[in-house]
């Protein structure tokens, strides 16, 4: 696990070792759940705290590094499902994602012959304890966002997400990929919402790049499995949207016309 940019401390690291397991309850009915524990790192070793002027809905990172060890990273039953042609919709309860836990649920447009495709989400979620383990903090929120995909061919797709983020603030988000036939995937994203320049702090808005490594160049056999990090020049508050694994468009993509050829 690595994190970069802090200014005490421009890169950080942990190695460890991760549990996990899934179990396939029924067809789209699945229990999954991660247990993490950190065997050396300096990760949350920075004693810069967060000077934000709004929620700390991410930028306290350093105290989840510091007192999740060892850590539940999720812990969820997810149900997804078919609710019409050409529709896409899932159902995930739990412990969601490292700082937060609660429902979200999904759906999806997705025409298998087209580019095009159109989603909405809805969350309502609880800060997670520190410790990463069973408890919340008070702070709970209600987020969800409208989504537009393009597949604009040559290995290029598009996203704009536009709704409401972790710390209440109203916005958008614009990301462009591309994805190389290989397998590799390299992008960039920026965030635009009602928190002012000011509010945000160091860094104006949020940003980044992020790239995803097929992992069957590593292993030497094929696997769908996938290592992905995002860049972030600063982890602040405005602007951040909830983590959710296996989110329906990443999900279902990979099997439509345009893809298969």
């Amino acid at each position: 696990s690595t994190s970069y940019f802090d200014p005490d401390m421009p890169v950080a690291a942990d190695v460890g070792v991760e549990v996990n397991a899934s179990y396939t309850i029924a067809p789209g009915l699945i229990l999954s759940g991660a247990i993490r524990k950190k065997l050396v790192g300096n990760q949350g070793k920075s004693g810069r705290l967060s000077d934000s002027k709004i929620r700390h809905v991410r930028s306290d990172a350093n105290f989840y590094s510091q007192q999740g060890d060892p850590a539940i990273t999720d812990l969820t039953l997810a149900y997804f499902f078919r609710p019409g042609k050409d529709l896409y919709g899932r159902v995930t309860a739990g412990y969601l994602e490292q700082m937060y836990g609660g429902i979200s649920a999904e759906v999806l447009w997705k025409p298998v012959d087209s580019r095009f495709a159109l989603g909405a989400e809805l969350n309502y979620v609880r800060q997670r304890d520190f410790n990463q383990l069973l408890g919340f903090q008070p702070y709970g929120v209600a987020t969800g966002h409208i989504s537009g995909y393009w597949d604009m061919g040559n290995g290029f797709h598009g996203q704009l997400d536009v709704g409401r983020y972790l710390a209440g603030d109203l916005g958008a988000t614009l990301s462009i990929d591309r994805e190389f036939r290989n397998g590799w995937r390299v992008g960039a994203y920026a965030t635009f919402t009602t928190v002012s320049f000011s509010d945000f702090g160091e860094g104006s808005f949020d940003k980044g790049l992020r790239f995803t490594i097929p992992l069957n160049h590593f292993v030497g056999q094929p696997t769908a499995k996938t290592y992905s990090a995002t860049l972030q020049p600063l982890t602040r508050d405005g602007g951040a949207r909830l983590k959710v694994k296996d989110r329906l468009y990443e999900t279902v993509r990979g099997y439509d016309e345009p893809n298969l050829r």
